[in-house]
């Protein structure tokens, strides 16, 4: 039923079947090379990371310095379930954006996650959940993440609504 609507309104979508990877490289000097960085600082900062990686530390960001992290990690690997050398290409680099998503004014919707026209009126076969619904935070954006949970929520009901298992 949303399909419908991307039809009439033209959305144009991407298939991708392979992951995106912006440069790889079987060396860290071929990859530095392929992202256009310098392989001698690449190769530097590696070698400092593998040095306390080694140890099980990563004092540069403190990853599995927490029981928290810890118990999100690999808990095969130690002596920190977060931190492993890296040793073995191929390596891989892709380029990060730094930005900021939120949102607190989006598509208003009912309760069963449908997009609501002007006039307060379902628009058939058209859904919102996540970033591009309106917070249920009452125009407020309380932090990172609290997104996360209504997506999740109104994903699920407007799911079970397009299946037709709500009324």
């Amino acid at each position: 039923m949303g399909w419908d609507a991307c039809r009439r309104f033209r959305c144009r979508f991407a298939v991708i079947s392979e992951p995106v990877i912006s440069s790889a490289g079987a060396t860290l000097a071929e990859l530095a090379a392929q992202a256009g960085i310098d392989a001698k600082g690449l190769e530097a900062t590696v070698a400092e990371f593998n040095r306390t990686a080694a140890e099980g530390r990563d004092p540069g960001f403190g990853k599995g310095s927490r029981a928290y992290n810890r118990y999100q990690g690999d808990a095969l690997h130690g002596p920190n379930p977060c931190v492993a050398p890296i040793k073995d290409g191929p390596f891989y680099a892709i380029k990060l954006v730094i930005g900021d998503l939120g949102t607190y004014a989006g598509i208003k919707t009912d309760e069963h996650a449908r997009a609501l026209d002007a006039g307060g009126c379902p628009i058939k076969g058209l859904y919102a959940v996540g970033n591009d619904m309106a917070s249920i935070m009452g125009g407020n954006y309380p932090g990172a993440g609290i997104t996360l949970g209504p997506a999740l929520t109104f994903g699920y009901i407007a799911g079970r609504h397009i299946a037709g298992a709500n009324p």
